[in-house]
């Protein structure tokens, strides 16, 4: 099960969520199907991108994938699709993302909320049918789920940095990503959590 700053499993209490401009959207929102759908519909896209001649890709990457494109490796993109798959969907442990990750999964999100909300009824029923038609809030989504967007922050700025600065923002791996480092196996992996990671309540 996949980490997120939010519980996305546990519809009953998924934690404090920041409110939405729909004040029923939240309690209709399957945040795990959303995401689930979101990472079913990049096998196609990373397919597609695939079968191009391989002197497009690295343009095909930036183009579909603005930010985590950036590392260059369509090899390495396929490898995060599959692991965060696994991820969502092992049950029998709770397993921490890092910034290789969310970087990836903003870039996901941000588009197929996009082509979500530029459908017609039919097929966004067809797509999340617990919406019954309601647009996606990609902004609240970020807000309630991701921990920061620190890999939006401009390379030449965050290189300017000095180093007690850029520890500040305590991203493993954030260097990396935000300057185009393509990960290694290690970095692609995810982190067994130790314990739950989630606030309890009594």
């Amino acid at each position: 099960m996949l980490v997120f700053k939010n519980n996305i499993y546990d519809t009953s209490s998924p934690g404090k969520l920041t409110p939405c401009p729909d004040p029923d959207y939240n309690s209709c929102f399957d945040v795990r199907h959303f995401v689930e759908e979101a990472l079913a519909q990049e096998e196609e896209v990373l397919s597609f991108i695939e079968r191009q001649l391989q002197i497009y890709w690295k343009e095909d990457l930036i183009q579909f994938y603005p930010h985590a494109g950036r590392i260059n490796s369509l090899h390495a993109l396929k490898e995060i699709l599959n692991i965060l798959q696994l991820g969502l969907n092992k049950t029998s442990c709770w397993q921490h993302m890092n910034t290789y990750h969310f970087c990836f999964l903003y870039d996901v999100f941000i588009r197929f909320s996009f082509n979500y909300n530029h459908d017609n009824l039919q097929e966004k029923l067809l797509l999340l049918p617990e919406l019954k038609g309601k647009p996606v809030y990609p902004g609240n989504f970020f807000s309630n789920y991701f921990f920061n967007k620190s890999f939006l922050v401009d390379p030449e700025h965050f290189n300017s940095l000095k180093p007690e600065e850029k520890t500040g923002y305590d991203c493993p791996h954030l260097f990396g990503v935000i300057n185009g480092l393509s990960p290694t196996r290690e970095e692609m992996a995810l982190k067994e959590s130790q314990d739950y990671p989630y606030t309890v309540f009594v």
